[in-house]
């Protein structure tokens, strides 16, 4: 009767076996910080944007954002080219002030079932060169959105007007 032993391990198994644990370690790395560089993103996007926008303009500009009115807001969905849902916004930004318009910014919100935002978005409107919004005047927009958060509750979202630019004086 033949005893036969366990043969040990060669150092070129030893080794193999290391560097499978070195890339197993170096891909799970390498996720990690996917992970954190995409959670990080996804932070930034959901600050408020409109805190940013009303800082860059004077006193003159952020109290005549109340003079700017969104009206006749309308929603519809569709698939463009690529088989991708978009959806578009589109109504009349109203001038109910006495200072022409250069250009209007719009911040979107959209909100979950919680009734909390769910995605904010700040498009801006009508800049130079088109033609400026005279007072008292009114302008047809249209924005459109291929991405949508998915906890969004597909009621209508708030549109706020958020920052507004005079035409210069002359």
């Amino acid at each position: 009767m033949s005893t036969s032993f366990p043969t040990p391990p060669s150092s070129d198994d030893r080794s193999t076996g290391k560097t499978r644990r070195l890339v197993v370690l170096a891909v799970v790395i390498v996720f990690l910080l996917l992970g954190l560089f995409l959670w990080r993103a996804s932070t930034k996007t959901a600050q408020p944007a409109a805190t940013e926008s009303q800082d860059a303009q004077g006193p003159d500009e952020r109290a005549y954002t109340s003079k700017a009115g969104v009206d006749h807001v309308e929603m519809s969905r569709a698939e463009n080219f690529l088989h991708q849902e978009v959806t578009t916004i589109s109504g009349e930004i109203s001038n109910g002030g006495d200072r022409s318009l250069a250009s209007v910014e719009l911040t979107i919100e959209f909100y979950d079932d919680l009734n909390q935002i769910a995605q904010r978005e700040t498009r801006s409107l009508f800049g130079p060169p088109g033609p400026p919004i005279p007072p008292g005047d009114h302008r047809e927009f249209e924005v459109s959105f291929e991405h949508i958060s998915t906890s969004w509750n597909m009621r209508q979202p708030i549109i706020k007007v958020t920052k507004v630019q005079f035409t210069p004086s002359k």
